[in-house]
């Protein structure tokens, strides 16, 4: 009898191992790669004071405002990464989609300090190859361990949950590519331009993302909707429609060639942006909306005689796109809404 009892008990352990598949085993870890990019031995810095002006405004150094971190393919194996913020960012996940592929989770910064740029090897070729997808789902991108992948077929993007990643993602809404540009070579005394210095490019960088957050905001959107829009004939008053455009026309700009002005507050019309000295330093702590916004008017096409540049009175009230900015740019300095302020931007020389 116990010999059947224990002859039994061996043919059920044994079923019960035989029955295991697959199914059973752990299923394998799989977590972003993860980089610092956050000193002097792992990235180096942009936009300083000893680099080339040629190599700051050049053609390579553009950027889109939505895409502040930005992934450049160099090759088919090789990547830039760069953070076109004046302030460190951390735990920022970057996304990459292959043509053909679902999106996956490349790899996580855990930290990019302001204005770093630094090359890596893609992942997919330098050891990894599971990833997963927005639903965490496992990505095997094996296959082009050997080859890499045509920086032609290849898009990239970023997210993150902590509150500056939050905030930069909703500049999604901005079409805006930026480039810095010296509208003053010979340093000629008798035109409005002064030739741009690296200082400016930092600081142009922070008033570029405040600028976009508030246009990009709900309450912008609303107070200028409402606003008594006059148009380029001086006289009349836009349609809501026509409102409407004028705001998608500031967000679907397509080009801010951004430069340093002298002699006045600000230039602005079709890709061309100037603003002078006392905006670059004051837009961090001061109001500066009115003129801000003033040359945004003129790139999206409206002249003096609209008050998308200079305000109009009507009725004993300052009206037009200059006016609604400055009030919003006060609520958001109240607030601490604004993406760049003093606790985070990387150089508060720039401001003494």
């Amino acid at each position: 009898m116990i010999k059947k009892i224990f002859s039994l008990a061996i043919v059920i352990s044994l079923f019960l191992a035989c029955s295991k598949t697959d199914d059973d085993k752990p299923e394998e870890k799989i977590s972003p790669k993860v980089v610092s990019f956050d000193t002097s031995q792992n990235s180096s810095l942009m936009f300083q004071d000893d680099e080339a002006l040629e190599v700051m405004t050049s053609e390579s150094r553009t950027y889109s405002i939505s895409q502040v971190i930005r992934i450049k393919p160099i090759d088919e194996k090789t990547i830039e990464v760069s953070n076109f913020a004046p302030f460190d960012i951390e735990d920022a996940v970057i996304l990459a989609t292959i043509e053909g592929n679902t999106q996956v989770q490349l790899f996580k910064i855990k930290k990019i300090r302001a204005h770093a740029t630094q090359k890596m090897k893609y992942p997919f070729v330098d050891g990894i190859s599971s990833f997963l997808d927005a639903e965490n789902k496992k990505v095997d991108l094996s296959q082009y361990k050997t080859t890499g992948v045509s920086p032609d077929k290849i898009a990239f993007d970023f997210t993150g949950e902590n509150e500056t990643i939050l905030k930069l993602k909703k500049l999604k809404a901005l079409k805006w590519t930026i480039k810095y540009h010296n509208y003053d070579p010979n340093n000629d005394p008798n035109n409005n331009w002064m030739p741009t210095t690296a200082k400016d490019i930092r600081r142009f960088s922070g008033l570029m993302l405040n600028m976009g957050i508030v246009f990009v905001s709900d309450k912008f959107k609303e107070a200028f909707l409402n606003e008594q829009i006059i148009g380029n004939d001086g006289k009349t008053a836009l349609t809501l429609a026509e409102k409407e455009k004028a705001y998608n026309d500031i967000l679907n700009h397509a080009r801010f060639n951004c430069g340093k002005v002298d002699k006045v507050s600000g230039l602005g019309g079709g890709a061309t942006l100037g603003y002078a000295e006392h905006i670059l330093h004051d837009f961090i702590s001061i109001n500066a909306g009115d003129i801000t916004s003033h040359e945004i008017g003129h790139c999206v096409g409206f002249n003096h005689d609209s008050n998308m540049t200079y305000p109009k009175t009507i009725n004993n009230v300052s009206t037009g796109i200059s006016p609604v900015m400055s009030r919003i740019n006060k609520d958001f300095f109240a607030g601490g809404l604004f993406i760049v302020n003093l606790q985070n931007y990387y150089k508060l020389s720039d401001f003494q």
